[in-house]
């Protein structure tokens, strides 16, 4: 993130993110506790292939689109994502302005979309800025030989698989329900060692190749690049700010 006037919402949301994330509280733990996810028990673990062969499906996915709902003990953020090969597209509210979000990895740019004043600004990026982590994100790095399945349920309408994965840092254990068909976690709970807990939801999962114009901005929007903008201003380019 190198410029800070374009990334300061994104920003915003990463403090929130990680706010939650951090050392985990209480208030967290007893909101799990006393919303538990509703669940029906679908049959015994170890039947229904591999921990190994229900992760690759999931890195099978070129394109899906979701909802998220992301709960710690410092709120509740919500947001859409669209993922195809290397673009990402993100609509969510940050400090109560909606803003969608155009990352492209081919060109390593990042476009940001402000609805309500018809304007976007755009700006070059290394790697696509983090708010919250993607469903095939949870699984890709992890061992399936350190993956325990604790039961198959249905969840949400859907069988899933009830997954405990090792916890990184202060996290004590990650829980897993991912789906048979998909092969992604539609549920994340992560548990610190202190027993707060972070729950991450995604909803309304749709898998396959998405429309071309999904990654578009509406027509008539102005764009205003930043990266030109800068570099008319720096010195030695011929700009404005260029030094006699």
């Amino acid at each position: 993130m190198k410029r800070v006037l374009v990334f300061l919402p994104v920003l915003i949301m990463l403090c929130l993110f990680l706010a939650g994330c951090g050392a985990g509280r209480q208030s967290a733990g007893d909101q799990a506790k006393d919303h538990p996810p509703a669940v029906e028990k679908a049959g015994q673990p170890g039947k229904e292939g591999s921990v190994a062969e229900l992760f690759a499906k999931g890195r099978q996915v070129s394109g899906m689109s979701y909802e998220y709902i992301l709960t710690t003990a410092s709120g509740e953020m919500k947001g859409k994502v669209w993922l195809q090969g290397s673009r990402v597209k993100t609509d969510a509210v940050v400090a109560g302005q909606r803003m969608i979000s155009f990352f492209d990895g081919e060109t390593n740019t990042i476009v940001t979309y402000y609805p309500d004043r018809n304007r976007a600004v755009k700006l070059s990026a290394d790697k696509q800025p983090k708010t919250v982590l993607t469903p095939g994100e949870y699984t890709g790095g992890v061992d399936p030989g350190k993956a325990k399945v604790l039961e198959t349920v249905v969840y949400d309408g859907v069988r899933c698989r009830v997954v405990a994965v090792p916890g990184a840092g202060d996290q004590e254990e990650v829980r897993l329900w991912v789906r048979e068909d998909y092969g992604l976690p539609v549920r994340v709970e992560v548990t610190s060692a202190s027993g707060g807990k972070t729950v991450m939801e995604y909803k309304n999962l749709q898998v396959g190749p998405l429309p071309p114009d999904t990654f578009n901005l509406p027509p008539g929007v102005e764009v205003t690049d930043i990266n030109k903008m800068l570099n008319q201003l720096s010195p030695g380019t011929g700009g404005a700010g260029k030094q006699p």
